[in-house]
């Protein structure tokens, strides 16, 4: 974007992309990066129905969310904060490796709670702002916050069963977890084999079924009722309650069918 001229009044500037007000440790302020700039202009040029069908670089979305969320457009901001959580859940990822299922599970609830406050954050701070300059570099230091040191990995515990050379096998990942329902301890298993989740989701025949489950058992969206700013189901596909649980259900049948055909 180029620099701003006296000219420029402030009613000429496009909606929304006002500089970030932080400035860093060192007093220099905030700016995002010309990619990002250029993308934001790119999408204040377009239809707002049309941003949640682009591609847009983690740092783009952040600020098309907030846009989104001041201006209380509960659809297309539905639609563009799924579109973050699919290209952050890589980074939570990579980052919270090791970890048991149950713990794993926690992990990414927890992350995805924090990051969800950091895009909504009424006031700014710097690390919220931050997101529109390097958001890998945010999720990374929340994944961190969430893990912790004291957290212990799976790898620090050993089963009683023993190997072929004799060694006890560190096979906690393997465990199955009685706080889990069978669909969600089929896709935590699933998660380390390459595609093994694709697969098993795949199977639910609805799309929006499929976009349902997600976003309820992966990012620990709200049925309703959610707090102030987040995006509910019930908004999100103008159904009920009742309804959207059937599509759950559903989801978790056709999974559990795709499971036991796959056994079989």
């Amino acid at each position: 974007m180029s620099p701003r001229t006296p000219t420029q009044s402030q009613e000429e500037e496009p909606p929304g992309a006002v500089p970030l007000t932080c400035v860093s440790k060192t007093g220099e302020p905030y700016t995002r990066h010309r990619d990002v700039e250029a993308q934001i202009a790119e999408a204040l040029n377009l239809s707002i129905s049309e941003w949640p069908a682009r591609e847009w670089r983690l740092e783009t979305l952040v600020h098309l969310i907030r846009l989104r969320g001041r201006d209380n457009d509960r659809t297309v901001l539905g639609k563009l904060t799924l579109a973050f959580f699919e290209k952050a859940k890589p980074v939570v990822d990579r980052n919270s490796r090791g970890f048991g299922v149950a713990d794993t599970e926690d992990i990414q609830i927890k992350v995805a709670d924090k990051l969800g406050d950091l895009l909504m954050q009424a006031v700014p701070t710097r690390t919220s702002e931050y997101l529109e300059i390097d958001a890998v570099t945010v999720i990374k230091q929340v994944t961190y916050g969430v893990t912790g040191k004291s957290r212990p990995k799976a790898s620090a515990f050993s089963t009683a069963d023993r190997d072929e050379d004799g060694n006890y096998m560190p096979t906690v990942d393997r465990l199955a977890s009685e706080d889990l329902d069978p669909a969600a301890h089929l896709l935590e298993q699933e998660a380390a084999a390459q595609g093994g989740v694709r697969r098993y989701l795949a199977a639910i025949t609805d799309a929006r079924h499929r976009e349902a489950f997600i976003l309820m058992r992966l990012y620990d969206w709200p049925l309703e009722n959610g707090p102030p700013g987040v995006p509910t189901l019930c908004d999100r596909y103008g159904k009920s309650a009742r309804q959207i649980r059937n599509w759950i259900n559903k989801a978790i049948e056709q999974m559990r069918e795709a499971a036991h055909g796959a056994e079989s």
